[in-house]
């Protein structure tokens, strides 16, 4: 078998929209190729461009090229524009500290043809290399390589987008388009991680004190099989256009499922408009008002799906109300790791909208239709819809937070904010996943574009809504008392686990910690003195395994499921600047000692930052703890 049908089968299995590419491209339509005595002398013109893809000996440029990246030996992520003759990432790719190297190259003639020359089968197979072409390359397509994979994302600082040679110049706005996706994709990474552990501590604090009712409660499975009693789902935003489409939603109510999210529940109310089901996603104490301005009569055969980590107040005034609570559990480590999957895991996303979509699609919806989805200020200035129960200025336009996205009609573009285009992101991934499981269509007409939707006027898109009978009203069923007793003794177990394990773990890091002040104690005090060359530097090897046992912590399945969170706030910012001082270029003696130090000192904020995080968890949890009924 020759070296291009080999590649090709690989790329076949792992990407075959690629594979299609390359099986259609007809060779030496724009290119000529010329190879020298060397096999490693691979030259191309561009006959369409009249240019040469090396103006000299193409191995000197190799071996140039190789030079020039040795300060980056240390680099587990690469990213380039442009595959060249395929010769330096061939001679690249020995360096056994790359985990992935990414090459994007616009000139599919040129990557057909270095596929035939050099044999990438077993780089491309261990996906050590990734082969895109630029056309067509989307967010979306982009995305998993840094979303789903926590190391990569950790390394993000260290990202450029490295183009080959001068030929490249002749696609530079290709280049930046991609530049622009990748450095979306790292803030879109980075800001679901957050800065803060606090709202992280919160939610698991709330998440044990909810366990004993969320357990007496039906279950996520109970509602995802019950919640399906029309076609079309109706998910109900709170954007300011969402006014003028309350006449039509309250025409076709009787006939369509209606999901909307808790701030939109007492707008809904006040037009005399019951959705099926109610959605509360987020920790604070203040989405209890949403429950607190709608009136009694309005919760009566309502579903109420709310995650277990929002707050007490939130659940008690649904149940004052009599309103029939569902509680699910979000993706979280520390919710799985009580085991109870029956009650998981949606709210992926960052908002109630987004949990509203994906309840949606598990439930087997063939249409959704959203409204009220602006996600953008309105023409007036507005952030949310007239009746909302925080003001139609709840969020004022803040230039520091300022984004502008594409204007739903394709027409332009609309002021955003930060979080609300964290919001679309999710849209936008979730809708492209689940492209062949639903129809969307976006029926907000205002606000900003969701890529992946049909933009229909409300009135068309419920035009083929079936009226000859009314929707059923959702039922659910609740666990036997004899599943609820099991269960709220295997959370008791699970809880009091937790405490112990955490426990030990914080007191291991603490030792640690104090061992790394004293080292650095004594290394300030010997740099006071001008004496830093005294110090035997051999002495820190030990230190350095007792660190690297510690960070094994984060390999362990029992420490992340708990712990995650909570620390990786902050721990993975303080990652991202580790990472940075790990992959340094050091070509001597003083500056490999220099990194040693630069490495301790990092490490002693690492591991205060870390034993308050899990103190922290430690006590939120046992606080929260206290609170059960003894009898369960």
């Amino acid at each position: 078998m020759d070296i291009f049908s080999q590649n090709l089968d690989v790329i076949k299995a792992i990407d075959s929209q690629l594979y299609t590419l390359l099986t259609n491209t007809k060779p030496n339509e724009n290119l000529e190729i010329f190879v020298g005595r060397d096999s490693a002398d691979i030259n191309f013109l561009d006959k369409q461009h009249n240019k040469f893809l090396f103006c000299d000996s193409g191995i000197n440029f190799t071996i140039n090229k190789i030079k020039e990246f040795n300060q980056f030996s240390l680099y587990p992520y690469l990213y380039f524009f442009g595959i060249g003759n395929g010769i330096f990432y061939k001679m690249l790719l020995t360096n056994q500290n790359i985990k992935r190297l990414i090459i994007i190259e616009p000139n599919i003639e040129i990557l057909f043809s270095v596929l035939n020359l050099v044999d990438f089968k077993d780089e491309l197979r261990s996906k050590r290399l990734v082969l895109l072409h630029s056309k067509n390359l989307t967010l979306e397509i982009l995305a998993p390589f840094l979303h789903q994979n926590r190391h990569a994302l950790i390394h993000s600082k260290l990202y450029n987008l490295h183009i080959f040679n001068e030929y490249y110049d002749l696609f530079i706005n290709e280049a930046n388009r991609i530049n622009k996706l990748f450095i979306e994709i790292i803030e879109h990474g980075v800001i679901s991680i957050g800065n803060d552990s606090k709202d992280a501590i919160i939610g698991i604090k709330q998440h044990i004190e909810n366990l004993p009712l969320m357990l007496q409660l039906p279950s996520l499975i109970n509602l995802i099989k019950n919640a399906k009693n029309t076609n079309t789902a109706i998910i109900v935003s709170t954007g300011p256009s969402l006014n003028k489409q309350l006449e039509t939603l309250k025409q076709i109510a009787p006939y369509v499922s209606i999901f909307c999210i808790d701030a939109s529940f007492p707008i809904l109310s006040k037009h005399n408009i019951k959705p099926d089901i109610v959605l509360s996603l987020e920790r604070v104490k203040e989405s209890a008002k949403f429950y607190k301005e709608t009136q009694e009569q309005y919760f009566n055969g309502v579903i109420f799906e709310a995650t277990s980590i929002v707050h007490k107040d939130l659940l008690d005034e649904i149940q004052k109300k009599g309103g029939n609570i569902q509680i699910s559990q979000r993706p979280f480590g520390y919710t799985s790791y009580f085991g109870f999957d029956e009650y998981g895991y949606i709210g992926i996303g960052m908002s109630a909208a987004n949990m509203a979509y994906e309840l949606v699609v598990h439930c087997g919806f063939e249409k959704c239709i959203l409204i009220g989805q602006d996600l953008a200020f309105g023409d007036d200035g507005t952030s949310h819809s007239k009746g909302a129960v925080y003001g139609e200025n709840e969020i004022s336009k803040n230039q520091d937070s300022k984004v502008m996205l594409p204007k739903y009609g394709g027409n332009g573009f609309v002021e955003s904010t930060k979080v609300w285009k964290l919001f679309w992101t999710f849209f936008v991934k979730d809708i492209y996943d689940t492209k062949d499981r639903i129809q969307v269509i976006n029926s907000t007409e205002g606000g900003v574009r969701i890529p992946g939707t049909i933009e229909l006027s409300f009135q068309e898109a419920i035009k083929d809504i079936d009226k000859s009978k009314q929707k059923k009203q959702i039922t659910l069923s609740k666990p036997s008392d004899n599943q609820i007793n099991n269960n709220l003794k295997l959370a008791r177990k699970k809880v009091v686990e937790i405490l112990k394990y955490g426990n030990a773990k914080k007191q291991k890091i603490e030792e640690l910690f104090l061992k790394v002040a004293h080292k650095t104690d004594e290394l300030e005090e010997l740099n006071k003195q001008n004496n830093i060359e005294s110090f035997d530097f051999n002495t820190l090897n030990e230190i350095f395994d007792e660190i690297e046992e510690i960070k094994g912590l984060f390999k362990s399945k029992k420490f992340m499921s708990i712990f995650n969170e909570a620390t990786q706030a902050y721990i993975f910012h303080q990652e991202m600047e580790l990472a940075k001082i790990i992959t340094k270029y050091t070509s001597n003696e003083t500056e490999v000692n220099a990194k040693k130090l630069e490495w301790l000192f990092a490490h002693k904020q690492w591991l205060f930052s870390l034993a308050g995080c899990i103190d922290s968890v430690l006590f939120c949890v046992k606080e929260s703890f206290d609170k059960w009924d003894t009898k369960i």
